[in-house]
């Protein structure tokens, strides 16, 4: 299996600390010297066509629009309205910012600007209020993660981009388990704040829920305009994404009045670098894909799990116990480049669904960014509390057995993720 060759390059210029993108373009450079015989002229061409697609112009737009939403003073109306629904509750402030970053996550699609835009509020408030600032720190970092799953998810269109599946039904199919590994972070929320005493915030007032409501109303609307405008027809998902970005700039112009030029010039400048990297990494992750299935890996790996098992539930554990080991070391943007086209078609050929076999692998890698030792919402967290990584990792196991349980539902039970594809067929 000379295939599996350019997996070893790969893994080895990661262990020398070359950055991601550069470990797999020399992997596949070292690699077609070595055992191809292609001209070099191929490189260029791959990496063109991989940023070539159209559907990939909704990921600068999503961009974008989150980073509007941050700056136009979305956030603090999320976070309000979140106090007011679950406050109430034992440890209210702790689930208000589960709550607020569902609602942000179903904004910005983004994990690390999930926690850079919740937890900049929350963390404090929570330190203030007499919870453990460790607690406070994991409960952050565990909630980013719900950024990649609650659409609109970059990491749902990438997905979609590298295996020929539809965007819409993929944004579609993460709604349901993103809502669950939600609420199975409240749940353990709940319990941790029980038995360490944490009370609520403050009692419940519905007429607060309501004028919450009315000032967040323009906020809440963005997820609806996105997945309505997908699903019924009106939007393409990249016309979607562009329509966020318009809808977010003229709330936080002109409605809430709080998006200045300057900082509108800003959200361009960063979204713009933030856009840079993750189409470079499309660029060089599509050169390597293509020699991978060029060189027949993904039919080895299809005939290696048939012969471990033709279950396709035990095929999907076994993953995701392989998915979790590399989400621990790679980004979740440049491991599903990678994997996804490496094991759909294995997938497929065990009669797995290939957007419930998406979801899955998403919803696993969203717990590396809450695992060490590259956990990105791990390390925003860390860095707003200004407390160690290893010790808000520890802090946050209760949180990633809670969203490893969710995940069993979610392989278990596929109609939790193909329900709402479905009533469009």
């Amino acid at each position: 299996m000379t295939s599996s060759l350019i997996i070893v390059f790969f893994m080895a210029f990661l262990f020398f600390g070359i950055p991601v993108v550069g470990a797999m373009g020399l992997a596949a450079i070292v690699y077609i010297i070595g055992f191809m015989n292609i001209p070099m002229s191929i490189v260029a061409n791959q990496m063109l066509g991989g940023v070539g697609s159209y559907t990939l112009m909704a990921i600068p737009f999503f961009i974008i629009s989150g980073a509007l939403m941050e700056s136009g003073g979305i956030s603090k109306r999320i976070i309000s309205f979140s106090t007011a629904l679950v406050g109430s509750l034992p440890g209210g402030l702790a689930l208000v910012v589960i709550v607020a970053s569902a609602f942000f996550a179903a904004m910005t699609g983004s994990g690390a600007a999930c926690v850079a835009a919740i937890g900049g509020m929350m963390i404090p408030a929570l330190v203030k209020n007499g919870y453990d600032i460790d607690f406070a720190s994991a409960l952050q970092a565990s909630g980013g993660t719900l950024g990649p799953m609650i659409p609109p998810s970059i990491l749902m269109v990438l997905y979609s981009v590298s295996t020929n599946n539809s965007v819409g039904d993929m944004l579609l199919a993460g709604l349901f388990p993103g809502i669950l590994m939600a609420v199975s972070m409240m749940i353990v929320t709940v319990i941790i704040s029980i038995k360490k005493g944490y009370g609520s915030s403050e009692k419940f007032s519905l007429k607060r829920v309501v004028v919450s409501f009315k000032d967040s109303i323009w906020a809440l609307l963005t997820p609806v305009t996105i997945l309505g405008g997908i699903y019924s027809g009106i939007f393409t998902p990249t016309e979607a994404a562009a329509f966020s970005c318009l809808y977010a700039m003229i709330v936080g112009l002109f409605i809430y009045k709080e998006l200045t030029i300057k900082a509108l010039l800003r959200c361009l400048f960063n979204s713009i670098k933030g856009t840079g990297i993750i189409l470079g990494i499309v660029a060089v992750t599509q050169l390597f894909s293509w020699i991978m299935t060029r060189e027949g890996l993904p039919q080895q790996i299809a005939l290696l799990s048939s012969t471990i098992s033709d279950n396709p539930y035990v095929f999907m554990l076994i993953i995701s116990v392989i998915l979790l080991v590399v989400g621990m070391f790679l980004d979740p943007v440049p491991a599903v480049l990678i994997f996804a086209p490496i094991l759909t078609p294995s997938a497929i050929a065990m009669g797995i669904n290939p957007i419930h076999f998406g979801v899955v692998m998403v919803a696993t890698f969203c717990i590396g960014l809450v695992t060490p030792p590259v956990g990105m919402t791990l390390f925003v967290a860390s860095n707003i509390s200004k407390r160690p990584v290893l010790v808000v990792g520890k802090k946050a196991m209760p949180f990633i057995f809670a969203m490893l349980f969710a995940i069993l539902l979610i392989i278990f039970v596929p109609q939790i993720s193909l329900f709402l594809p479905s009533l469009g067929k």
